[in-house]
This record gives C-alpha cells, sequence and structure tokens, in this order.
C-alpha cells in the first residue's frame, strides 16, 4: 500500500505545478516530529532525526518548485530551534533558526507538542515560547511569509479502545490537549502576522481510530510506516495539499 500512496502522491502533487512555478522562493521547514515524517520514505540525514524525503515540507516544494531546506527533527521542542539537538548515533541537528535566513520566502512552523506535554498540558506555559519564536523568525527572515501548521485529529473524544489501546482518559486529554494546542497556535499566528493552516478540520474521522484504508494517523501499534501516533505517508500526502492551497493564497 506505501509504494502505491508514494507513486500516487507524486504523479497528483506534480499535476498540481503549473509549468512555470507560481511561487519562486526558499522554503525553509522547522518544526518537530510531526514536521519531519519518521519511519516512512527514504529517512534523510541525520538519522536520528527520522526525518523523510515525503515530508509534506518535501511534497509541497516539489510540487510548487520551491528550493527547499528542511531543518524539522523529530523530539524536537521549541528550545531546539535555538540550539544543537543531540541525538541518537552520537549525531546532532543544526539549531533549526540556524535554516531560517534573509533569503528565506516560505517557512512553515510545526511545533509545540513536546513542549506542551512537558509543560504539563499548559497553554499558557507555552505561549511565550510561540511568541519569541515567531518573533525570532521574523527577525531573520523578515521577507518571508510564515505559516503555522495546525496539528491533525489523532485520536476521537474518548478514544477507540482496544482498537487504539490507551485508557478512555488517556485517550480524552490526547483529544482535548489537540484542540487546546490548535486554538493557542492559531491565537499566536494571528498576533504575528502569520497564516495558522487549519488541518484539523480535513483529519476528522482519519485519526488512529479510523479503519486503515482511510487513516492519517497510525495508532499505538503502527499498520502502516509511522511513529506510534503519528501521521502517516497518506497523512503528510494530505497536509501538503493544504499546505500549497495556503501558500498559493498568501504567498
Amino acid at each position: 500500500m506505501v509504494g502505491a500512496v508514494t507513486i500516487f502522491a507524486a504523479a497528483v502533487l506534480n499535476a498540481t505545478a503549473p509549468a512555470t512555478a507560481e511561487v519562486a522562493g526558499t522554503y525553509v521547514s522547522i518544526g518537530e516530529s510531526s514536521a519531519a515524517g519518521p519511519f516512512f520514505g527514504r529517512q534523510l540525514d541525520p538519522l536520528g532525526c527520522f526525518r523523510s524525503d515525503r515530508n509534506y515540507a518535501h511534497l509541497t516544494a516539489e510540487a510548487l518548485g520551491l528550493t527547499l531546506r528542511d531543518a524539522s527533527c523529530s523530539g524536537a521542542a521549541i528550545n531546539d530551534m535555538y540550539v544543537a539537538q543531540s541525538l541518537l548515533f552520537d549525531a546532532a541537528n543544526i539549531p533549526q533558526l540556524d535554516a531560517v535566513t534573509e533569503d528565506a520566502t516560505i517557512v512553515s512552523v510545526d511545533i509545540g507538542i513536546n513542549d506542551y506535554v512537558a509543560g504539563g498540558w499548559s497553554a499558557s506555559a507555552l505561549a511565550p515560547k510561540l511568541d519569541a519564536l515567531l518573533d525570532d523568525i521574523r527577525a531573520r527572515a523578515p521577507h518571508a511569509t510564515v505559516f503555522v501548521m495546525g496539528k491533525f485529529q489523532r485520536l476521537r473524544a474518548g478514544g477507540c479502545f482496544p482498537r487504539v489501546p490507551l485508557p478512555p482518559d488517556l485517550a480524552e486529554q490526547y483529544y482535548q490537549g489537540i484542540q487546546a494546542l490548535n486554538a493557542l497556535l492559531a491565537e499566536r499566528a494571528a498576533v504575528h502576522d502569520a497564516i495558522f493552516v487549519d488541518v484539523y478540520p480535513a483529519s476528522i474521522g482519519h485519526d488512529a481510530c479510523a479503519p486503515e484504508d482511510i487513516r492519517w494517523v497510525e495508532g499505538v501499534l503502527p499498520e502502516s510506516p509511522a511513529q506510534p501516533m503519528h501521521t502517516n505517508e497518506v497523512g503528510h500526502y494530505q497536509e501538503a495539499l493544504l499546505l500549497i492551497d495556503a501558500i498559493r493564497a498568501h504567498a
């Protein structure tokens, strides 16, 4: 199934790209595992980032003819935008903001879950970190259009035990947490004149509880290549389509 998805996704995305790209320039992608795309496609260096060559940033750049700098890395928190992130295999990822330079015309930011959970699921603790990050992106890339990526529905309300073997109270925390995080990301994007890419509505019903043939997010025991409770290759393809629409509308 995955191979067919890759071929189909490439064909459809290529078909969306005009003969002369509508959007010229350099696209920088920064963020956590939801941007990186662990465990499907070809995993790029540094290997500890588990960054796919078929994540939504790569698909978007391919469709629009953009030059891509993808600094995203699984496990990243906002602090890793500023300092090197230590990885497995004695490797490190660059401070992700090093990729954000004056020539950038598009920047996508896909961050927040790791900080949100580590901060006790507190939006108030995360907000000032997001504010500082968006200010720093603007200072480094003053001519860029900044896109703040929302988060997919990972689990529906109350979960679907035993299909996804998480107790209902934990599943509900996942559900409510994604809702709260998306609301915060949308709010801070608006304050900083960035575009919030609201991917959540399209993902409803494609969460880890959905049948395999329509699932965009894998469960605790993935049935398609993906990190547990993360977006699979089909989900990244769908997210690329949403980002492409946003870029064409705003960049």
